[in-house]
């Protein structure tokens, strides 16, 4: 009995380690890709690292489309993110 709710135990663990790495890896993926989802989770985690600030995002983008105006929008936020990382970094 005991030797059956260990391996159950260690199952579920498994299981869920399982289930979380593959949800973080969607997100990483979908944060390195140019399509819709990429654009969502690049909005998101700028928006937690400016704590709400839109309008800083949006003044970001604008900036970053005037020299890479042929970029795609997930493109110039993954661009926005990287500079404001390195700005804040110093």
């Amino acid at each position: 009995m005991d030797a059956l709710l260990l391996i159950l135990l260690l199952a579920a663990f498994v299981w869920a380690l399982l289930h979380v790495t593959r949800h973080l890896r969607g997100v990483r993926s979908a944060s390195r890709g140019s399509g819709p989802r990429a654009e969502r989770a690049l909005e998101e985690e700028l928006l937690r690292l400016t704590r709400g600030n839109r309008g800083a995002i949006e003044r970001g983008v604008t900036a970053q489309r005037r020299r890479h105006p042929d970029a795609s929008r997930a493109d110039l936020l993954r661009r926005v993110r990287d500079e404001y990382l390195r700005d804040r970094s110093r």
